[in-house]
């Protein structure tokens, strides 16, 4: 503590404020800290699950409810805090969080939020870290401490992007199966909507996070949203932005009341013909990347159990003379 007393003095350059500042940012640290906690608990299932775990727990204590409350309050507070100002960035974090499966309308804020944690985090530790390294002159102490908060803070990006991608690609990769699903049961006379609930409760042991979004459509359907609206959102949500051409197939069959069934066997066709094509696609990159490997870690091994005796000979040789 003295320590770090010591180098907050040298940027202020009266103790006593070095020491309440000190203490200001342990409790600040403290209350994020435990923050961050309940909003990645909370931020943790999908509003379909959420809103399945409200139903299934009316008979239990209401406590629950009132936490949240509470936690929803506390963060409606901070946001014009922790948000950026530039709503180019907003727009473009939402709609990463909405493809990663965040859609509660605190998730931005949320998000922010641990990116500030992270970075308070980052600050203390990194001044923490630097106590048990002597010969590190001021310059350099500040040039660490700022790398290690300007890389924490970069850190959620990166990992949201990463959490995004891979749920879009789980998507793009189960949504030809689900679209097969829904052909036979068009064909089999079942109407849209009622074969595309059926899709949702069959493709959940497929890909669950599919089978939860096609399940939030046919609700959004029941509750008075038009089919149109309902499966624009879908691509929204998901980013399936290549799935804009069946919408609007299936939004004019819906219309018009006509048979979709050869046109959706026609997509489910292509479809399936892209996903092909994509696996093929990285089975072709499997060289390339084996390459890194195989340089560093086999061929060295290799080198050294049939060269490696060889060499030990001809030194022993040259040592003997």
């Amino acid at each position: 503590m003295e320590y770090l007393v010591s180098v907050l003095n040298t940027y202020i350059g009266d103790e006593n404020i070095s020491k309440w500042l000190f203490l200001g940012l342990a409790f600040l640290s403290a209350v994020a800290f435990t923050i961050s906690i309940s909003i990645l608990i909370n931020n943790s299932t999908t509003p379909l699950k959420r809103r399945l775990n409200k139903i299934s727990s009316i008979n239990k204590p209401q406590f629950t409810g009132s936490l949240q409350t509470e936690q929803k309050n506390t963060l409606e507070s901070i946001e014009k805090y922790v948000t950026p100002k530039s709503k180019a960035e907003q727009l473009n974090t939402k709609q990463l969080l909405m493809h990663a499966g965040y859609e509660k309308s605190s998730a931005l804020t949320s998000f922010y939020a641990i990116k500030i944690i992270l970075s308070l985090l980052a600050l203390v530790t990194s001044i923490i870290v630097t106590k048990f390294i002597p010969e590190l002159t001021t310059q350099k102490v500040v040039f660490y401490i700022l790398l290690s908060v300007a890389v924490t803070s970069y850190l959620p990006n990166m990992f949201l992007k990463k959490l995004a991608d891979k749920r879009t690609k789980d998507l793009r990769n189960a949504f030809p199966d689900a679209l097969d699903l829904l052909v036979v049961s068009t064909e089999a006379g079942l109407g849209f909507q009622a074969a595309l609930n059926r899709v949702a409760k069959e493709i959940d042991s497929i890909s669950p996070a599919l089978g939860q979004e096609l399940q939030i459509v046919c609700q959004k359907a029941r509750v008075g949203i038009s089919m149109p609206v309902a499966l624009n959102q879908f691509i929204e949500r998901t980013g399936l932005t290549e799935l804009q051409g069946l919408i609007s197939i299936i939004t004019q069959s819906v219309k018009l009341g006509s048979s979709m069934g050869d046109t959706l066997r026609d997509y489910a066709d292509e479809f399936r013909d892209r996903r092909m094509q994509r696996a093929e696609e990285e089975a072709a990159k499997i060289g390339t990347k084996m390459i890194f490997p195989l340089v560093t870690c086999i061929w060295p091994g290799f080198f050294a159990v049939a060269v490696g005796p060889a060499i030990v000979k001809v030194l022993d040789m040259f040592a003997s003379r």
